[in-house]
């Protein structure tokens, strides 16, 4: 073989396990709230395993997954959907068209936006697993322990089917713990403090590092009382340029008022690394 070509394929072959660690994900755990405007997308990667809670209200969630996931991974484990509202659903229709997605978890709501059916007609299409967790289960992937907190379900009386089951949607958000070692989350889609309260009877709570605090930050979300429970040391607000004053001043001096970190999508970029 001639030298010029020899010497320079020997080093490639050198070098290429080091570019490929380059590009190796991370096995930390990773939080990220996505910036989607005023909605809610939470990103979480723990090695190969990608987790997706909620898509924004537009596209501007892709722009988060080709930001943190690696360029050759195009498969998303799990797709979590707290309820159908367009601020919540809307961008998980495009997701669902560009990635590989293993297993979905969200209601069946009897749903009449035209975003939120086309969410679930895409998850029919591709014969995606589709689950809607009951209060009290837990779902474990890759190390993560995800509770769920919130709605009590009747499965005996459910249909399973997707867009069967009617009900309020933000009051019906799901809500789930997330155990990671000794690291606690909580995800609370857009409940209000009633459903806040019947959690915080139900489960008690230590040392919960993070809350995404619901409704991005209404006044009619995070009490008091349910915050002194919780006593998160970092709360993420994700929100955007709105009609409603979100977050709200009670709620940002709920907040400040336990000693919580306050980070917001519109003002940084949040990445939580565990």
């Amino acid at each position: 073989m001639n030298k010029k070509i020899f010497y320079p394929f020997i080093l490639s072959l050198i070098l290429l396990p080091f570019v490929f660690l380059a590009f190796l994900p991370s096995q930390r755990l990773q939080l990220i709230a996505c910036d989607v405007g005023q909605g809610d997308a939470i990103l979480l990667t723990k090695g190969f395993t990608q987790i997706l809670i909620d898509g924004g209200p537009n596209n501007k969630v892709l722009d988060c997954l080709e930001e943190n996931l690696p360029f050759y991974d195009r498969t998303l484990e799990l797709i979590i959907n707290t309820h159908p509202d367009k601020d919540h659903v809307a961008g998980l229709v495009e997701v669902l068209k560009r990635y590989q997605v293993n297993q979905v978890l969200a209601h069946e709501f009897d749903v009449e936006s035209n975003i939120a059916k086309q969410f679930y007609i895409l998850t029919q299409e591709r014969e995606i697993p589709f689950y809607s967790p009951e209060k009290g289960e837990k779902i474990k992937l890759a190390g993560l322990e995800f509770a769920t907190l919130w709605p009590p379900l009747d499965k005996q009386n459910s249909t399973q089917v997707l867009g069967t089951s009617s009900g309020k949607t933000n009051e019906n958000s799901l809500v789930f713990h997330l155990q990671y070692g000794a690291f606690d989350a909580i995800f609370t889609g857009d409940i209000t403090s009633k459903e806040e309260e019947q959690i915080i009877k139900d489960y008690q709570f230590q040392n919960i590092e993070v809350l995404k605090v619901a409704h991005h930050g209404s006044k009619y979300s995070s009490s008091q009382k349910f915050l002194q429970a919780v006593r998160p040391q970092i709360a993420i607000i994700s929100v955007g340029k709105n009609p409603w004053g979100h977050p709200t001043q009670e709620v940002l001096e709920r907040l400040s008022q336990v000693k919580a970190k306050i980070l917001r999508t519109d003002k940084e970029k949040i990445k939580i690394v565990i």
